[in-house]
């Protein structure tokens, strides 16, 4: 269970705000099983990125910015040993593995649309991560038993039709079809995108992150082998890019819910380890700004949290509600929506935001501002005790809790890559079978093909078609999907076919060379 972006100090602040809503809930529901911390570098980076983050933890790689679940390039100020002739290997993930090696059920449950870098990192593989189609079809194509999130749009009408065929049920904001969906594999997306924040849900149309953990674990849990689920509070990290503090904790608090779910259903069921931990930091928001030099230590409870409490909705909605009209209904909107009476050096100083275009300023005076959500988030969180470092992600160990039925909990301060490898060895991989699959799954075509001749097509926008022919034999693949095609006879083949354009190179399964000598 992965809440992105939080920064430990995340805890402390919706933990707080819980308490000031309700007084009887002095802790949050992972709070007795938080065990140790975690170290979130990159290959190369002491800050890390969502791409490499939850790719080391899939995979016990750490990697570069934007990589996802792929081997990382070697650099001048790599943190890590770096192999330079792996550079852009895909690398099995432990989703991937406990569907193929252990026959587990496996899941994902986001809030993001589903091809975003840390769904993305279980189930695909790309050199960058915002080559969404790319990464979303490798999605459909993975056998994942249970998907729930946002991003309808992503999912293409051919990627919906091969679901379809392989006997999906497909939800597509579909509330009350997921809810009476008793069984899977099953897809549900909602929202043309990522989801919305919770504090704008409509919870009748829209699940909260709780309800999506608690029906993927009612339909993974049916598989006798047991099943594999990675949820996401994707928008924590979101709201915490733009500095949005009463969203940072609401998301914080959604997702804390999900991990009610999961650890109530742990417990219950005696054979099954919840571990939470983030990716990694994000704005590194606290309890206390630049505005509190002094006399912070003094401030009511009530007084820190009341005014955030008073936010109806996220800064991003704000600010598409500011940018539709003009700065002379600001004010009003002000009042409906934060109860707050905006000044006019407040009102000058955001119609200066570089994406307001109905600013007095030109674009070229405005070119080198802040967007309009991002100053809006300074001007009313300024007027309140919270306060952020940075619109980026941060460098710090982030927070580990953890369930174990048999009290085998991880404590202590580790790196990603151990944490990966306490999960496979808990699944009960052996140490080196996620290298093993990396070496039988993603081969260069170069090799697996050595001594026949071969043509790689494009076939459109990050789709590639690779063509091998022996005598009589025709053999054909598709990237980003996971079947081989014999003289027009198609055959699966359990894992995914990829093309990286990058090194112009097709990641192949180590024995695919056999289809060119089937007897017919």
């Amino acid at each position: 269970m992965i809440p992105d972006g939080t920064s430990t100090s995340v805890l402390s602040a919706a933990r707080w705000y819980q308490i000031y809503q309700n007084p009887s809930q002095n802790n949050l529901n992972l709070d007795p099983f938080v065990t140790g911390l975690i170290r979130t570098n990159s290959s190369d980076a002491p800050i890390g990125d969502s791409a490499p983050t939850t790719s080391c933890y899939m995979t016990g790689y750490p990697t570069q910015t934007g990589f996802v679940s792929t081997y990382p390039v070697k650099t001048d100020h790599d943190l890590v040993p770096v192999d330079a002739t792996r550079a852009y290997q895909p690398l099995a993930t432990v989703l991937e593995a406990c569907k193929q090696l252990r026959d587990k059920a496996t899941g994902l449950v986001f809030t993001c649309q589903f091809p975003h870098a840390t769904p993305a990192d279980c189930s695909s593989h790309s050199y960058n991560r915002n080559l969404y189609s790319m990464i979303a079809k490798q999605m459909a194509y993975n056998n994942l038993d249970v998907v729930i999130g946002g991003g309808v749009s992503f999912l293409k009408e051919p990627e919906q039709n091969y679901l379809k065929s392989k006997g999906y049920s497909l939800f597509l904001d579909d509330y009350k079809g997921m809810k009476s969906c008793t069984k899977s594999p099953m897809w549900a997306l909602y929202g043309k995108e990522a989801m919305s924040y919770d504090i704008e849900r409509d919870p009748s149309t829209t699940p909260s992150i709780a309800e999506m953990t608690e029906k993927a674990i009612d339909l993974l849990s049916a598989d006798p082998e047991g099943f594999f689920l990675m949820v996401e509070g994707s928008k924590v990290d979101w709201a915490a890019h733009d500095n949005d503090g009463l969203a940072v904790i609401t998301d914080f608090l959604a997702f804390d819910k999900a991990c009610k779910v999961a650890l109530d259903f742990a417990k219950k069921d005696g054979h099954t380890l919840v571990i939470i931990v983030p990716d990694h930091g994000t704005s590194a928001m606290t309890i206390g700004s630049m505005k509190y030099t002094s006399g912070y230590d003094r401030l009511s409870l009530q007084q820190i949290m009341e005014p955030i409490s008073k936010y109806k909705i996220s800064t991003w909605t704000m600010a598409d509600k500011m940018k539709a009209v003009e700065t002379s209904q600001w004010p009003a909107l002000f009042k409906q929506y934060f109860d707050i009476d905006i000044q006019d050096a407040e009102i000058e100083y955001l119609q200066s935001a570089k994406d307001y275009d109905k600013s007095p300023l030109s674009k070229e005076e405005r070119k080198h501002n802040l967007s309009l959500e991002k100053m809006l988030a300074q001007t009313i969180y300024g007027r309140t005790c919270l306060g952020f470092t940075t619109f980026g992600h941060t460098g710090e160990n982030v927070f580990l809790a953890m369930y174990h039925p048999d009290g085998k909990e991880l404590t202590g301060v580790h790196t990603n890559v151990e944490l990966n490898h306490y999960m496979c060895q808990q699944i009960g991989l052996a140490a080196d079978d996620l290298d093993n699959m990396t070496a039988e799954n993603f081969v260069d075509h170069r090799q697996v093909f050595a001594g026949y001749k071969y043509q790689i097509d494009s076939l459109g926008v990050d789709s590639y078609r690779l063509t091998v022919k022996n005598k009589k034999t025709t053999l054909t693949v598709e990237s980003n999907t996971n079947y081989v095609t014999v003289n027009k006879i198609k055959y699966d083949l359990g894992s995914l076919v990829l093309y990286f354009p990058i090194n112009q190179t097709f990641y192949l399964p180590k024995n695919l060379d056999m289809y060119l000598n089937l007897k017919r």
